[in-house]
């Protein structure tokens, strides 16, 4: 009687970690809260060794979820990336980091250093929940649910992000940054700015840079790309010449002037200099000088 307990026991204790480690398949449910395409990429094993298989990329519309299935997965997790313009998901925790090509792939996935042609990029790994839907070989599918939302970027990127503009792909545009280094020995203002409708240019407030000092003086999404770099008054560089307001906590206004000898009106006293910062399609940032 006992031999016949122990049997039993020992048969359920081998059959319990094979039945886990049988391939099933797994519904991928990753739904698009933002307001543009996200793109997802998803690694998980389809042995019991620890390698995993990656396949890349779902496109998911904005508003819309994702309804596919990975086949012969094992094990109870899987790890996904979410990216669009400049953000990605995970925002903050990372499980994994794996070589991703830009191209769709199914291939078996690698982790740093990446050769050419692959990106290292963030993923979380998700618990594959059970369900009771029967799939091939008589296994119940697993699910993995998970959300895209903008509010899990963090405060300043998450304001961005809800009103981002898309790109011809109707992905999020890059977040454009500029940073501005100065290369001299004392203190530079600068300032950023864009040009309106009206032919005149709207700067932020001036921002002091010290000697020796870099630092991102814009980040935002400038229409065409483009964003005008104003090293402050007086401080003449090569470009473009304008009038600017005496406004030392901005907004600053300005208007184009022909030349250096041209003398600036009363409401736009302040000489100036600017520059045309030009961001290629898949540039995020900029690095522009400034001083002496």
């Amino acid at each position: 009687m006992r031999a016949g307990f122990f049997a039993l026991f020992l048969a359920f204790g081998i059959c319990a970690p094979v039945q886990a480690q049988a391939p099933r398949d797994v519904l991928l449910e990753v739904c698009n809260q933002t307001g543009f395409a996200v793109a997802a990429a998803a690694a998980y094993r389809t042995t019991p060794a620890q390698s995993r298989t990656l396949r890349s990329w779902f496109m998911i519309a904005p508003g819309e979820c994702l309804n596919g299935a990975l086949n012969g997965v094992v094990g109870d997790d899987l790890d996904l990336h979410v990216m669009s313009g400049s953000w990605t998901w995970p925002a903050r925790e990372t499980a994994q980091t794996y070589c991703v090509p830009a191209d769709a792939t199914l291939t078996q996935a690698s982790a740093p250093p990446c050769s050419a042609g692959r990106q290292a990029r963030p993923f979380t790994r998700l618990p594959i929940e059970a369900t009771s839907h029967r799939g091939p070989g008589g296994r119940n599918f697993g699910r993995v649910g998970h959300r895209i939302r903008c509010e899990d970027l963090g405060a300043a990127d998450a304001g961005l992000c809800s009103g981002a503009p898309t790109d011809r792909r109707g992905m999020a545009e890059f977040v454009r940054e500029l940073e501005v280094c100065n290369p001299g020995h004392g203190p530079v203002p600068a300032s950023v700015g864009e040009l309106m409708a009206d032919g005149t240019m709207e700067f932020r407030a001036w921002q002091v840079l010290g000697a020796g000092e870099c630092r991102v003086i814009y980040r935002d999404f400038p229409r065409d790309r483009q964003v005008l770099l104003a090293p402050g008054p007086d401080h003449l560089t090569g470009g473009g010449l304008l009038c600017m307001t005496d406004n030392a906590e901005g907004p600053v206004f300005a208007t184009p002037r022909a030349g250096r000898d041209e003398a600036c009106p009363a409401e736009r006293p302040l000489r100036g200099s600017y520059e045309t910062v030009v961001f290629g399609e898949q540039t995020g940032r900029m690095t522009m000088y400034a001083g002496q």
